[in-house]
């Protein structure tokens, strides 16, 4: 089996952390590097998360590389109230880790990104579960990486133009609109994941206690969701926006899509990081319209039950 190798771009995040785990769990997945992005907290505090998530769960030395502390022009909000205190829930608090970022002077996000592509041309997609700004600057610090990158997968925007951190614009896109909208206008090879694949595929209190009866991995998925509360749903129900980004990759077959245009909208006002899309057949950009909520929990849970 061949193996599909990534570069997974996070700004963790509790549901960024679920989706690592997943990743690191799959077979079907190579992850090459895991670079890291300010956005659910700051970017200190993502990092720490990131090694914590990696160091704990990853088969095989993962490098982690710390990444942009704020967006290409205007800063961002960090939305503590969603992810919890330090942004694995409210159980969960890292201050330190055994496992470092491979960031030296003169070496970072943007030269690790760089050199993990030039190094599998061709062969590398780049899952961006976070605003987008490390790909955005690698690009423009860069550009002939550009040549190089197989495909790129964004989670972020909404089938219907509205929005959760704000009426119209999702986190990831609201938080840097600038850099998404480069990535868009790019010509690369990009799928869309948006908000509302993650908020239908949504995970109850009873599944997260039948997954921690199952081993330390299930448990620790069940003390990351503890103190998560994504604005659009009730309490008592759990989105999972990044695995399904990220699982579209191993089971494309889960959902259905179609071609698309896509504008950003960049401006400051109100409608800052709108997404609005266009069906184009013959687009280079792929939207993910819907996925099958029971199939997507059914193959985590296959992977929780093969974890520690």
């Amino acid at each position: 089996m061949k193996k599909q190798k990534i570069i997974l771009d996070v700004d963790p995040g509790v549901d960024d952390s679920i989706a690592m785990i997943y990743g690191f769990l799959c077979d079907e997945l190579d992850i090459m590097l895991v670079s890291v992005v300010g956005g659910n907290v700051d970017a200190n505090q993502c990092t720490l998360n990131a090694l914590f998530i990696t160091q704990t769960f990853e088969r095989y030395q993962i490098p982690v590389v710390k990444g942009s502390v704020k967006p290409l022009k205007k800063r961002m909000v960090h939305d503590l109230n969603v992810h919890g205190k330090k942004g694995l829930g409210n159980l969960i608090e890292v201050t330190d880790t055994q496992k470092k970022t491979i960031n030296r002077r003169g070496y970072g996000v943007c030269e690790a990104m760089r050199d993990t592509i030039l190094a599998n041309k061709n062969q590398i997609t780049i899952v961006c579960l976070g605003p987008s700004t490390n790909l955005a600057k690698t690009l423009e610090k860069y550009p002939n990486v550009k040549n190089y990158i197989k495909k790129v997968v964004l989670m972020g925007g909404s089938l219907d133009g509205t929005g959760s951190i704000t009426k119209y614009a999702g986190f990831n896109v609201y938080s840097d609109p600038d850099a998404c909208d480069m990535i868009v206008k790019s010509g690369l090879k990009i799928i869309f994941s948006p908000k509302e694949l993650g908020i239908n595929t949504f995970i109850t209190q009873p599944i997260l206690e039948k997954w921690s009866a199952l081993n330390f991995t299930g448990d620790m998925v069940k003390k990351l969701y503890t103190g998560y509360h994504d604005l659009l749903l009730p309490t008592d129900k759990f989105a999972t926006h990044d695995l399904c980004a990220l699982m579209s990759l191993v089971r494309p077959q889960y959902y259905t899509s179609k071609q698309v245009d896509v504008s950003v909208n960049t401006d400051i006002g109100r409608k800052r990081g709108q997404t609005l899309f266009n069906e184009n057949p013959s687009s280079n950009i792929t939207l993910l319209c819907s996925v099958d909520r029971k199939k997507v929990l059914r193959e985590f849970e296959r992977k929780l039950k093969n974890a520690k």
